[in-house]
């Protein structure tokens, strides 16, 4: 430090170099009401959002640095200035894990997918039952509202119903084994 204060003449020259000097890996950025955030080098404002709030990273839409709209995939810079815009029909994508580099925003961003993807399995696994037993004029309804679906995912060794119906979805029971377990014939 003593070398390059010799070898600068302008403080604040000085001072930049310092900065980048001590702290390479990191990035200062501002919220809008002018807290400093200190996110790792290359964060983007996904990462941003995520770590202001999960709701806020879960909706997050778009962003402004500097009162510019930039990408998503934008990286930041120390001194930037970041607003969140935010959608209530903006879900977390999957491929929001190509560039943020937090652990939080890719653990948050995971869940969601996960938690999304077994929501649709479970449903496409409750159709697909519901329409091979309606052959054979079985109610699923039924079924669930009298428990035997919960007996009969334990004879599939899944916990409950609702699980049957999840390995229904994912292709890992057939809706053909299932009705080959109420009516053996």
């Amino acid at each position: 430090l003593m070398e390059a204060h010799h070898d600068i003449s302008d403080p604040s020259e000085f001072i930049e170099n310092v900065k980048i000097d001590l702290f390479d890996d990191e990035v200062f950025v501002f919220t809008p009401a002018c807290d400093v955030k200190v996110l790792p080098r290359g964060a983007t404002p996904v990462d941003f959002a995520y770590q202001v709030h999960s709701e806020v990273g879960n909706h997050c839409s778009g962003a402004r640095v500097n009162k510019v709209m930039v990408p998503l995939k934008y990286r930041l810079k120390s001194g930037d200035s970041i607003q969140i815009i935010t959608s209530t029909h903006q879900r977390p994508n999957k491929d929001w894990l190509k560039f943020v580099v937090t652990s939080r925003a890719r653990t948050k961003i995971r869940h969601f997918v996960r938690k999304e993807q077994r929501e649709r399995s479970r449903k496409l696994g409750r159709d697909l039952l519901e329409k091979h037993l309606r052959k054979f004029k079985i109610s699923l309804p039924k079924m669930e509202k009298n428990q035997e679906l919960d007996k009969l995912a334990t004879q599939f060794r899944v916990a409950n119903g609702e699980e049957l119906l999840l390995q229904v979805g994912f292709g890992k029971i057939t809706p053909a084994q299932v009705v080959e377990k109420i009516i053996p014939e």
